[in-house]
C-alpha cells in the first residue's frame, strides 16, 4: 500500500478543490474525526458537526479539529473541514464526486491528508458511524455493521460496503501515524478484541461495549477535553457518560494499551486450567436472535471472569484488569435499538467492567473462524476455543 500512496494523493488532489492552508507552525495536536454516515445516521452525523462548529473557541490556539464528513444529502459532495479557533471553519479539500468513506483506499489517503496538512506532535482520531466491534464484514452467514457504512447510493440504506478491524488496522498502520486515542463513536466497539488488535497504533481506545446513542457523543461539551494534554482519557470517558446518564444511560471505558499485553498474559494463564465456560448469568450486552441481526451477545469480560473464577483468581485478573481499564462507567440501564429482542440492563453490577469479549458457541462456525483471527485469541482466549 505504501507504494500505492502517491497515486492515492494524486487522485484526492485531482478529486477536490484545493483550499488548503498549512499552518504557520508545528501544531501540538490534531484531532481527525472521520465521519461515514452516507446511511441511517446521516441526520445524527450532521447533528454532530453542527455541535463541533458551535465549540471553535474551546479548541485550543495550539491545536485543530479535522473532520472528513460524508453523510447521505446529494446536495453536499464528502469534504475536510478545518475548525481552529482563530479561524472558525475553514474548508481544507471538497471532493468533486461521491466517494465510498468505508473503502479502505479513501480512508488511507483522506486521513493522510488530514495528518500531512496539519503536522502536530500529535494526532487522535474520532471514528463516527455504526459499528459492530471484532466481528467480520457482512457476509451471507453473519450480520454486521463492522466498522462504518456507506451506502453509495446517497440515501439513509444501512445496505453498503463496511470495514473489517483488520483492514482498519492496515489503514491506520499505513497513515504512519501514532494516536494518542482513538475515540469510537460506534455501537459496540469497545471490545478486548480490537483494543487489542490495535494496541501498537494508539495509547487509549475509549469507547461503549454496547450500543451507542444515535446522538453520540456531546461534542460541544466534550471539545475542550478532546485537546487536553494530560486527563483526556479520564474526562473524554466521563464526559460522554454524564450526556446520558441521566437520560438513555450509558456504559463506557477506556483502555490502556500499554497494559494489554500483562492483560492477555494473566487472562490467559488464569483460563488454562480450566474446561468450562458457562455463560448463564454473564452480563450481556446484545443477544443473538433474528432481531438483533443474529449479532453475538457481546459478554462483558469481568463478568466472564468472575463467573468462571474463583475469588483468588479473579482478584490477580482484577488487578491486571485495573491497569488496563482505569475508568468506566456503567448506567443501570441503556437504550436499545432491540427492545424487542433484549432488555439492557445491568445484571452483574459486581464485576462488569464495561468491555466485553467474545465466547464462542457450538452453532456459530462463522463467528468462531473470525475470533481466531485475532491476538487476543492467540495470546490470551485460545483455552476458550471449541
Amino acid at each position: 500500500m505504501k507504494r500505492l500512496l502517491p497515486l492515492l494523493t494524486a487522485l484526492l488532489i485531482a478529486s477536490c478543490s484545493d483550499t488548503l492552508t498549512l499552518p504557520d507552525s508545528q501544531l501540538r495536536r490534531t484531532v481527525i474525526v472521520y465521519m461515514m454516515a452516507e446511511n441511517s445516521l446521516s441526520q445524527y452525523a450532521q447533528e454532530d458537526l453542527d455541535e463541533m462548529r458551535s465549540a471553535t473557541s474551546l479548541i485550543p490556539d495550539s491545536c485543530r479539529l479535522v473532520v472528513f464528513f460524508d453523510n447521505s444529502r446529494k446536495d453536499i459532495k464528502p469534504e475536510i473541514l478545518c475548525l481552529t479557533r482563530d479561524l472558525g471553519e475553514t474548508l481544507q479539500f471538497e471532493y468533486s464526486t461521491d466517494v465510498i468513506s468505508s473503502d479502505s483506499a479513501t480512508m488511507l489517503s483522506a486521513l493522510r491528508f488530514m495528518i500531512d496538512a496539519n503536522p502536530s506532535d500529535e494526532y487522535a482520531l474520532i471514528l463516527w458511524s455504526h459499528g459492530s466491534g471484532w466481528i467480520p464484514a457482512s457476509s451471507s452467514s453473519v450480520k454486521a455493521k463492522t466498522i462504518g457504512i456507506d451506502n453509495g447510493s446517497n440515501s439513509t440504506s444501512n445496505t453498503g460496503q463496511e470495514m473489517g478491524i483488520p483492514t482498519l488496522r492496515h489503514v491506520l498502520e499505513e497513515t504512519g501515524a501514532h494516536f494518542e486515542y482513538i475515540l469510537y463513536d460506534a455501537c459496540f466497539m469497545q471490545c478486548v478484541e480490537v483494543a487489542y488488535e490495535l494496541r501498537e497504533l494508539t495509547d487509549w481506545s475509549i469507547g461503549l461495549p454496547a450500543e451507542t446513542p444515535a446522538n453520540g457523543a456531546a461534542y460541544d461539551k466534550l471539545m475542550p477535553f478532546l485537546f487536553e494534554a494530560e486527563g483526556y482519557p479520564k474526562d473524554i470517558t466521563e464526559q460522554y457518560y454524564q450526556e446520558y446518564a441521566d437520560n438513555y444511560g450509558a456504559v463506557i471505558s477506556a483502555i490502556r494499551s500499554s497494559s494489554l499485553p500483562q492483560l492477555a498474559t494473566r487472562t490467559s494463564a488464569l483460563l488454562a486450567p480450566l474446561d468450562d465456560f458457562p455463560t448463564d448469568g454473564v452480563q450481556q450486552y446484545c443477544a443473538y436472535s433474528s432481531r438483533t441481526g443474529y449479532k453475538p451477545e457481546y459478554y462483558d469480560m469481568g463478568s466472564c471472569m468472575g463467573a468462571w473464577l474463583d475469588e483468588d483468581a479473579y482478584q490477580q485478573w482484577l488487578s491486571a484488569l485495573d491497569e488496563a481499564v482505569p475508568y468506566r462507567y456503567l448506567s443501570p440501564e441503556w437504550a436499545t435499538s432491540y427492545s424487542t429482542a433484549f432488555r439492557p440492563r445491568l445484571t452483574d453490577k459486581e464485576h462488569s467492567v464495561a468491555v466485553s469479549m467474545y465466547v464462542p458457541a457450538e452453532d456459530r462456525d462463522a463467528y468462531n473462524s473470525a475470533w481466531r483471527g485475532y491476538e487476543w485469541y492467540r495470546d490470551a482466549a485460545h483455552w476458550l476455543d471449541l
